[in-house]
């Protein structure tokens, strides 16, 4: 036998749910975030390194941000990923692109232009990046609270 569910009941509790993830994702965001720019300012920067190191410079920063993810998974108790909802996915993706094709740029310089004063370009572009990184976290995350009130 099942219990006759009261739909506005029902209801509410997913409301509540909602609201209680959108306060746990939006607390502390900087502890998050400033890290979060940090670790992909140095992976973006790793790019103008030698092959071997370049390659150490992005598992590393996979690896600390893996790390965040489940440290800050279990703060918050719930594990997002920057692809949901359905607008702060297309934050997360265009972030995600800009930061690939500064990578390759920096590939490119470092292979075809050795001319070029390669360290300051990749100082000055870490710089930039961290930036964008931390930007983008922060447009992420309004974007994500916003969506989750307007799901309520």
């Amino acid at each position: 036998m099942t219990d006759p569910i009261d739909p506005a009941a029902a209801l509410a509790a997913i409301r509540t749910a909602r609201d209680s993830v959108e306060t746990r994702v939006s607390s502390r965001g900087w502890h998050y975030d400033i890290p979060y720019a940090a670790i992909v300012a140095v992976m973006v920067g790793a790019q103008a390194l030698p092959p071997l190191f370049s390659i150490l410079g992005s598992v590393l920063g996979v690896t600390g941000l893996l790390v965040m993810f489940r440290a800050e998974s279990r703060r918050t108790g719930v594990r997002i990923l920057g692809t949901t909802p359905r607008r702060a996915r297309w934050v997360a993706i265009g972030l995600g692109g800009v930061m690939v094709l500064t990578m390759l740029g920096l590939v490119y310089v470092r292979h075809n232009r050795p001319d070029l004063p390669l360290g300051q370009i990749t100082a000055g572009v870490m710089v930039v990046v961290f930036s964008a990184a931390l930007t983008g976290s922060r447009l992420w995350r309004r974007v994500f609270r916003a969506e989750m009130r307007g799901l309520s």
